[in-house]
């Protein structure tokens, strides 16, 4: 099958590259480059940008399950083919793909800004209690870590001491990071995909603001040298988010928050963002509108009176 590549993600080598099927899924499809540790994702049409991604203009009931951990794959000229000759890609023409988070410049007292935050904060909450999700934002907050069980406690535990950290602008307590990085079960772990929303929220606000550049700095540091605790399909997200760059679905909703987007195409970018996976676009958006709020603390005050 021959297909064309509608955009790469700006971790997507502009050269000549070899790599190996990492884990195959339905929709997506997982490549180690070779002699990196990076993983790339070649994903379905129907799918989100990513920063490591590679998204095909995939007909109507495709897969990639039938291919095989290990299998060959060689991008040369900007042709990537598979050695079973099951799969051929054109990445010239596709579009170079790249979010721009500390440009979103996030500005609370905008009330349009501040209404469309809590708007997702209630929608969030609410998806959350109607799934059953373990994971419940607000409940991270209201009752606090006595009064959860399991992994919520554990996560409440680690946002409480994140967010005291990020409010001394001091990464000398690696605790709650460390608490969260690989916290749970999955492709992706709760506690990395909080991370990668609370990370991307952060860099939301940094516009201009020498002090929070340097937090969040300080911060990827830590989550780069902690983030071997966790599989290689969740630490590729860590790393990209650290560096300010996440799905475009995540990156589509700080937008339509920062920019005071009108409700109903609020509440469309959040549905797409909170349907990721299982549990993991609720965690990450979870993560997202507590960065946000991170220097911000009235926002998650006002939602919990």
């Amino acid at each position: 099958m021959y297909l064309a590549a509608i955009s790469t993600g700006y971790a997507v080598p502009g050269e000549n590259f070899e790599a190996s099927v990492h884990s195959a899924f339905q929709s997506a499809l997982n490549l180690r480059l070779r002699g990196e540790d990076g993983l790339l994702t070649l994903i379905a049409s129907s799918e989100g940008d990513l920063p490591q991604g590679i998204r095909l203009d995939t007909p109507g009931g495709f897969s990639f399950e039938g291919f095989q951990t290990g299998e060959t794959a060689l991008c040369r000229d900007g042709i990537l083919h598979f050695e079973n000759g099951l799969l051929t890609i054109q990445l010239h023409g596709a579009r170079r793909w790249k979010c721009a988070l500390p440009a979103l410049g996030f500005d609370p007292t905008n009330p349009a800004v501040s209404a469309n935050w809590t708007r997702v904060w209630e929608a969030l909450n609410k998806r959350q209690r109607l799934t059953g999700s373990e994971i419940v934002a607000e409940d991270l907050f209201r009752r606090g870590a006595s009064g959860q069980a399991g992994i919520s406690r554990k996560v409440g535990e680690a946002i409480h001491n994140l967010l005291n950290t990020t409010r001394r602008y001091e990464m000398t307590d690696i605790c709650a990071v460390d608490s969260l990085i690989g916290l749970g079960s999955g492709l992706t772990p709760s506690g990395d995909d909080l991370l990668v929303g609370y990370v991307a929220g952060l860099w939301c606000t940094s516009k201009d603001k020498t002090e929070r550049g340097q937090f969040i700095s300080s911060l990827a540091e830590t989550i780069f040298q902690l983030s071997h605790k966790t599989n290689d399909i969740s630490r590729t997200y860590l790393y990209h988010a650290a560096r300010g760059q996440v799905s475009s679905r995540l990156a589509n909703l700080a937008e339509g928050i920062c920019r005071g987007n009108e409700p109903k195409h609020l509440h469309e970018m959040a549905e797409t963002a909170m349907s990721v996976g299982h549990t993991s676009g609720m965690e990450a958006v979870s993560g997202l509108l507590v960065g946000l709020s991170a220097w911000e603390g009235n926002l998650l005050r006002k939602t919990l009176e």
